[in-house]
Parts: structure tokens; C-alpha cells; sequence
């Protein structure tokens, strides 16, 4: 089981994807007998070291539009070179352009340095001159190749990070909610807390856009450790909610002083079951997937014990509206997302 989780880790696989697509770069290189097969080696490395599919999709992208300019733009500066003009010059009036490029588009840059190594840098042997460009360019297109295709194959499994996210999301939201039921004035936590959802939520799209471009190649099926592009929207409502019990709790400043022992025994009951539910909730949305059915029933358990307080709160205040209809809404969202979690749709 340990060896497993070592092997699946994100670490070792980025690891692997590296050895993998440096072999395959030089040895395609190689075996096409370019001679400096080097620079499809370092463009790999540009490539595969992206964090994401889509990062190395972009950047190998730009590795090749990049030389394919630099390289037609040397060509022509070869040309001039051969009619007499001297190489410094034409390099300072091509790089012009160039430089304007990358400023504008840095991931373009690869342009400039395929222009110095075409023009600046001189051929060895007697072939001909423009045979420099276009292995720059067979090179770049073996490096970055290679690289997006391992990349493919052996993907970062982004689906994991979504999930971990959904997770944090969870934790981070039922903080806020236990905080803002014990101690509503402390903005500063609460502020923080918000920003800690709100990044994970960002992040939580971005692996959920990152595993719909993986899973081209790797298919997921779906269970109910896979719902999580359906959890994302519900875990959207659920900081709405968190928020909007925020406001309805400082928006009165007269509410503390309204609510009877009774009351605030209520309200700090009902926080504590938002704690736990937060809690196994969190565990069955997590990348580990190895106690799913127990960690379902839990999060079941938890709910049920979260409804029951959060009713006699509600009891408790009834002219307090606001309060017990924002508290109503996070129950109902809690339940949901465990629904969802519950389902084993094998549909997709």
C-alpha cells in the first residue's frame, strides 16, 4: 500500500515524465543525426517542467512558433549575409523586430535566440549555410514533440488536485461558519478565511479545466469519488451562504444582545456540528479515495446531527428570521454536497 502511494505521488510522476522525455528527445535527435541535437534536450526541459497539461501545451506552442520566426527571419539575414553585408548588421537590424515580438508576447522570446545562434554563431563544415535554421527548427520540433507527448501519456492527474482542493474548500468554508456563530466580530479570521476559499475555488477550476484536457487520453469514470465538476458550482453556493450568514450576523449590532443563554447554547451547538460536518464531509471529497464508503456514511451521520442543531437553533430564535433562514440555506447546502458524493452514477 506504501509503495503504491509513493508510486502515484504527483512528485515521482513529474520525475518520471522528465527522465522519460529527455531519453526520448535525444535519442529521436540522435538518430536524425542533427548535430546539435542539445537544443531539442533543452527545449524539452522548457516543455515538460510546466506544471500543467495546458502550461506545456502553451509553452511548446511557443518554443516552436518562436523558432519558426526566428528561423525564417535568420534565413533572410543568411541571405544578406551571403550578398556581403556583415553579420553584426544584419543581426542588429533583424533582432529589432524580434525584441518587439518578445516584448510584446514573451513566450515568443525563443525567436531572438534562434536568431543569434543562425546569424551570430558560425557553421561549422561545408554544407550549406541555411542547413543551421532548419536543424534549429527540426530540433525544437523533436524537443517539444517528445515532451507533450509524454506529458499525454503520463499525465499529472489533475483530477488528485481537484479533489484535494473541493476538500480545502470545505474545511476553509466550515471554519468561517463556526467562527462567524461563536464570534461574529472577528473580521480579521474571517477575512482571511474568505480569501483562503475563495484561492482554493480559483485553483479548484483550474485542475477541473486541467483534468478535462488529461482525461482526453486518460478517460475517468464516473463514480462518486469523480462528481467533483459537480461539486465545484455547489461549493460556490456554499461561500455565498457562508458569506451571507456573515452579514446577517454583523448587520444587526442589537442581534448579541437579543439572543437568550438559551440561544447562544443553541447557536454554539450548531457550530460545533458544522465543525464536524465541515470535517467528514472534507474526507470524502480528498484525492484518497481508500475509505470512500465509510467516509460517505460519516458525512451522513455528521449531517444528520448537523440538521437536528440547527433545527432547535432555528426554534430557539424565531424572530430572528434572517439568521435562521441563512442557517436553513447552509444546511441545505451541506446536504446536497453529500447527496452528490452519495450518488454512484456509472453513466459517464
Amino acid at each position: 500500500m506504501l509503495t503504491k502511494k509513493f508510486t502515484s505521488t504527483p512528485e515521482l510522476r513529474r520525475f518520471a515524465r522528465t527522465l522519460v522525455s529527455c531519453l526520448l528527445s535525444y535519442y529521436v535527435a540522435k538518430l536524425a543525426t542533427l548535430p546539435e541535437l542539445y537544443w531539442a534536450v533543452i527545449t524539452t526541459l522548457v516543455v515538460v517542467t510546466q506544471p500543467s497539461l495546458n502550461q506545456a501545451l502553451n509553452t511548446g506552442r511557443d518554443q516552436i512558433i518562436g523558432a519558426v520566426i526566428g528561423g525564417v527571419v535568420g534565413m533572410v539575414g543568411l541571405f544578406a549575409i551571403l550578398q556581403g553585408v556583415r553579420p553584426l548588421i544584419v543581426f542588429a537590424i533583424a533582432v529589432l523586430p524580434l525584441a518587439a515580438l518578445a516584448a510584446w508576447r514573451p513566450t515568443l522570446r525563443l525567436a531572438c535566440v534562434t536568431l543569434v545562434v543562425v546569424v551570430l554563431v558560425p557553421a561549422s563544415g561545408l554544407g550549406s549555410p541555411y542547413a543551421r535554421p532548419i536543424d534549429r527548427l527540426l530540433e525544437i520540433l523533436i524537443g517539444a514533440g517528445a515532451a507533450l507527448l509524454v506529458a499525454f501519456l503520463m499525465p499529472n492527474r489533475a483530477i488528485n488536485t481537484a479533489h484535494d482542493r473541493a476538500s480545502e474548500i470545505v474545511l476553509a468554508l466550515g471554519e468561517l461558519i463556526t467562527l462567524t456563530l461563536r464570534k461574529p466580530d472577528d473580521a480579521n479570521e474571517a477575512e482571511r478565511l474568505h480569501r483562503r476559499s475563495a484561492a482554493a475555488e480559483q485553483a479548484l477550476d483550474d485542475a477541473i479545466t486541467e483534468a478535462g484536457r488529461e482525461h482526453i487520453i486518460v478517460p475517468v469514470e464516473r463514480t462518486r469519488g469523480n462528481v467533483i465538476d459537480k461539486v465545484a458550482p455547489m461549493l460556490t453556493r456554499l461561500h455565498r451562504d457562508a458569506l451571507f450568514l456573515g452579514q446577517a450576523c454583523t448587520g444587526d449590532p442589537q442581534l448579541a444582545g437579543r439572543l437568550s443563554a438559551s440561544n447562544r447554547d443553541a447557536l454554539n451547538v450548531t457550530a460545533d456540528a458544522f465543525a464536524e460536518s465541515s470535517k467528514t464531509l472534507a474526507a470524502t471529497l480528498d484525492a484518497d479515495q481508500s475509505h470512500q464508503d465509510d467516509n460517505v456514511r460519516l458525512a451522513r451521520a455528521s449531517f444528520e446531527r448537523l440538521r437536528s442543531a440547527s433545527n432547535n437553533a432555528c426554534e430557539t430564535m424565531e424572530k430572528h428570521t434572517v439568521l435562521a433562514f441563512v442557517l436553513n440555506l447552509l444546511v441545505q447546502d451541506f446536504g446536497d454536497l453529500i447527496a452528490t458524493v452519495e450518488v454512484l452514477d456509472k453513466r459517464g
